[in-house]
């Protein structure tokens, strides 16, 4: 009798769950371009923290961003770390800015922290702030530091 009702319970909830369905994307605002790979791909790095970050693929549909971070000092530098993130667009408005908006993120897992990296591509620069967040700190106030990053490529 209790298997009856565990399967009957498990059974309803399957077929009556709501499906999760794909994202959409035909509904994005401004189809990316192909232009945009060349502009993105390829290894980045900045001068606040020396990190090397290589971007190797574009999800032209999706706008997902792939490839390795590669610390260059500490612990985490023997090791390549995955890199995620994400790319979007939006038609230039007049008399408005027009930039290209750009997100990744990794797991510096050697120190427990998960650093994130929200901005935009300008030219040939990305220009991010930095959020890293801390699992130990002094203060309970003290576990997000956040900080301006100008990515340059790396010839």
């Amino acid at each position: 009798m209790m298997l009856r009702v565990v399967l009957s319970v498990f059974i309803s909830g399957v077929l009556c769950a709501p499906s999760l369905a794909a994202p959409d994307y035909g509904k994005r605002l401004q189809v990316l371009e192909p232009s945009l790979k060349p502009r993105l791909l390829g290894k980045w790095t900045n001068p606040v923290d020396n990190l090397v970050i290589e971007i190797s693929s574009i999800d032209l549909t999706s706008g997902e961003i792939r490839g390795k971070v590669s610390p260059t000092s500490g612990p985490a530098a023997a090791d390549e770390h995955e890199l995620i993130g994400w790319v979007s667009a939006a038609p230039p408005k007049e008399s408005y800015d027009n930039v290209v908006p750009v997100t990744f993120s990794t797991t510096l897992y050697e120190y427990g922290t998960l650093p994130v990296w929200a901005g935009f591509l300008r030219g040939d620069k990305l220009i991010t702030l930095h959020y890293l967040v801390w699992p130990n700190r002094p203060y309970s106030w003290d576990h997000i530091s956040a900080f301006q990053e100008t990515w340059t490529r790396l010839q």
